[in-house]
C-alpha cells in the first residue's frame, strides 16, 4: 500500500515528498547490499529488503502513538506486533529460511550441503547449531528493543490514573520517551535488514569460495 503510494505519480524532474522517501529507502537498501553482499544490482534480493524494512519500521512505530492502557493492572491492549516474542522469533526463522533458499537457488543442494562441512567435518555440529543461535539472536534483539520501550510507556500511560497531577508530571517525559521509541524503532528494523542482508552475504560468499 505504501509503495503503491509512493510510485502513484512518478515523476522524473521533480520527484514528490513520497516518491523522495521511497527512492531514500532503496538507496539506503542498495548501501547495505554492497556492503554486505558486494553487490546491489541483485533486484530479487533488493525488493524483499525493503519490503522487510517497511513492515518492521510500521510494525515497531504502530505500539507508540496507539498503546493504549486500561484498566487499574495497566493492562495494554494495543501494541506493536514486534513486542510479541511470538513475532519476532517466526520472523528471524523465515528470514533464516529466507537465506538458505537464496544460498540453494544461487549454487545448488550439493554446494549448499557441503558448506556444512567446511574447512572441516568435525566442525558439522557447530555449523548446524550456528544457524539456530542466529535466529535466536536476530529475534530476541528486536523483541527485547521494541518490548523495554512499550513497558517504559505502559508505565508512564497508567500514571494517568493516579491523578491529575502525576499525569501532567509524566506528560513530558512520556512525549520525549515516545520520540526515543521511534528512534530505536526506525534503529530496529534497519539493523534487523542489515543483520540479514550480512548472513545472506556470508551464506552466498562462503558457498562461493566452497
Amino acid at each position: 500500500m505504501i509503495i503503491v503510494l509512493c510510485t502513484r505519480k512518478l515523476k522524473e524532474r521533480t520527484p514528490g515528498k513520497w516518491q523522495n522517501f521511497l527512492e531514500w529507502m532503496i538507496e539506503q537498501v542498495e548501501n547495505i547490499m554492497l556492503s554486505s553482499i558486494g553487490n546491489r544490482n541483485n533486484l530479487f534480493i533488493l525488493s524483499f529488503g525493503v519490503v522487510l524494512f517497511l513492515y518492521l519500521f510500521i510494525a515497531n512505530m504502530m505500539g507508540i502513538p496507539f498503546s493504549f492502557v486500561a484498566g487499574e493492572e495497566s493492562f495494554v491492549w494495543w501494541k506493536s506486533p514486534t513486542a510479541d516474542p511470538h513475532i519476532t522469533m517466526t520472523m528471524s526463522i523465515m528470514m533464516i529460511v529466507y537465506i538458505h533458499f537464496i544460498d540453494i537457488r544461487l549454487h545448488g543442494i550439493k554446494k549448499y550441503l557441503l558448506s556444512y562441512i567446511k574447512p572441516i567435518k568435525v566442525l558439522l555440529p557447530i555449523n548446524v547449531l550456528e544457524q539456530f543461535s542466529t535466529s535466536l539472536t536476530l529475534g530476541l534483539r528486536l523483541f527485547g528493543n521494541i518490548y523495554a520501550g512499550e513497558v517504559m510507556l505502559t508505565l508512564l500511560a497508567g500514571s494517568i490514573v493516579s491523578g491529575l497531577g502525576m499525569c501532567l508530571l509524566a506528560a513530558v517525559p512520556m512525549v520525549l520517551w515516545q520520540a526515543f521509541c521511534i528512534f530505536i524503532g526506525t534503529i530496529q528494523a534497519y539493523l534487523f535488514v542489515l543483520l540479514t542482508m550480512v548472513y545472506i552475504g556470508q551464506r552466498v560468499n562462503e558457498a562461493s569460495h566452497a
